[in-house]
């Protein structure tokens, strides 16, 4: 064939492509899964107190205001800092900020950069994720099988090796250590631990080394330093009775006052979608609840607006990004399918801040339309509209990260508390969705099929 190949190949993490025959009808896009590009900036180093020597970082953890953390995206991450400093601008004293890199698969000289392009007093809270579950002693090789590749290519894995070194004598207190101080090279502000994959097969044994990892974490963390107990787990610790019983009774007895926990979702219904499994859901909130109730900060890394409605529950925090890669830990798999064209032009889509929802643009388009509707007024809109009604992606990603950072925002500064705020939002966003749907039918991946359930479990 002249200008493609016969076949291409995709990495999914939805079930949209279920029954398709022809690369032609494959609903995706060009981004996130693969090592994040390489930054030539050069470093400047910043303190992370203030003039007066106060410690920022462990005041924005104390803080009661909740935390959104942006993920640094694979693609178009420059626009990023624009992002957050709008949303200090506009949110400084509903909510607390903060970026997370992913360290494996970035250079050690692009963490810097971003880290350092980003004003300390606007964004107090970096994370340089180690992402030790993708080692291939733990998650890894799962990993490896979903995706017909490492999770951590070559070219940047070179650079880290706390994630490649063979440990034959198992996780150490001296691994751990290498760990934390290539976070603290990188510039951190908010240390994790290694935060190995957490296996339901044998949760005593898990566990018990989970709560061994925090020990020697905390060992070595220095004088005016701040950790977060770091885990990675499968939805079954959630979804299980069981499962769940022993994980909340283990982090309720540790001695630990902040948890960063990523949960491994299944394939997801829709493209940028988000999670519709109740007993999931129901997982997070006594979960979050539970962390609530013990004085204990919880923060939900990759989890998108599925974070945003456990603040509603309990939660203190949660991360999200440009990508699906960012807004979702979930299962992904490999299709192969036969070229009988062209290479596809990715989808475009917007968020749908009235249906919580991503949708394709022109359906967007079509509800601006509606009687009574309210365009997007955001920065990041009118500079996309500047050019007419052209899509551009980094656009509509910060887009969409505006308007995470004023729905979180919005319930944070609550009278009657986030609960009862998140609940009137969502509950307009079903009427919303009702209504429009009468003119402009919202089908397959442009509906917001994850609205009734959120709002039972409100």
């Amino acid at each position: 064939m002249d200008g493609f190949s016969d076949e291409l190949e995709f990495l999914v993490d939805s079930t949209n492509v279920d029954n398709v025959g022809d690369a032609s009808e494959i609903d995706y896009d060009l981004d996130e899964l693969d090592d994040i590009e390489d930054d030539d900036r050069d470093v400047v180093e910043y303190e992370f107190s203030n003039s007066n020597g106060q410690d920022i970082t462990g005041a924005a953890l104390s803080r009661d205001k909740p935390l959104l953390l942006v993920h640094r995206s694979h693609q178009h991450a420059s626009i990023l800092p624009q992002v957050l400093n709008d949303a200090a601008d506009r949110h400084s004293d509903e909510l607390t900020l903060g970026a997370v890199v992913s360290m494996p698969r970035m250079s050690p000289k692009s963490i810097k950069s971003f880290f350092n392009i980003i004003p300390s007093d606007d964004v107090p809270i970096r994370i340089a994720d180690p992402e030790c579950f993708a080692r291939m002693d733990s998650f890894g090789e799962e990993l490896k099988k979903q995706r017909d590749k490492e999770f951590v290519g070559p070219s940047t894995s070179k650079y880290w090796t706390y994630f490649t070194e063979e440990l034959p004598a198992g996780f150490t207190q001296e691994w751990i250590g290498a760990v934390l101080d290539a976070q603290r090279d990188c510039g951190a502000t908010v240390l994790l631990s290694p935060g190995l994959w957490v296996d339901p097969a044998s949760p005593a044994k898990s566990l018990a080394a989970m709560r061994q990892h925090a020990v020697w974490s905390r060992e070595r963390v220095l004088s005016g330093e701040h950790l977060a107990v770091n885990v990675t787990l499968p939805s079954s610790w959630l979804a299980n009775d069981v499962l769940r019983e022993q994980l909340l009774n283990e982090i309720v007895d540790m001695s630990d006052p902040v948890f960063y926990m990523r949960f491994r979702w299944p394939l997801l219904a829709q493209p940028y979608g988000h999670l519709i499994d109740s007993s999931i859901l129901e997982g997070y909130m006594e979960l979050s609840a539970t962390c609530r109730d013990n004085d204990i900060k919880l923060i939900l890394p990759n989890t998108g607006l599925t974070g945003w409605l456990a603040l509603a529950w309990g939660a203190h925090g949660f991360s999200t990004g440009m990508g699906s890669g960012e807004r979702a830990f979930a299962d992904i798999r490999l299709i192969k399918i036969k070229a009988t064209g062209p290479r596809p032009a990715p989808t475009q889509r917007m968020f749908s801040s009235p249906l919580l929802h991503i949708v394709e643009k022109p359906i967007l388009d079509s509800l601006d339309r509606l009687p009574n509707a309210q365009r997007c007024s955001c920065k990041f809109c009118i500079a996309m509209r500047r050019g007419g009604d052209g899509f551009d992606k980094p656009l509509a990603g910060a887009h969409y990260l505006r308007r995470v950072a004023d729905l979180t925002a919005q319930i944070s500064s609550a009278e009657r508390g986030r609960g009862v705020a998140a609940r009137e939002i969502v509950t307009n966003a079903c009427v919303y969705k009702d209504e429009s749907n009468k003119r402009v039918p919202l089908a397959n991946h442009n509906n917001p099929r994850h609205l009734p359930l959120w709002r039972a479990l409100l």
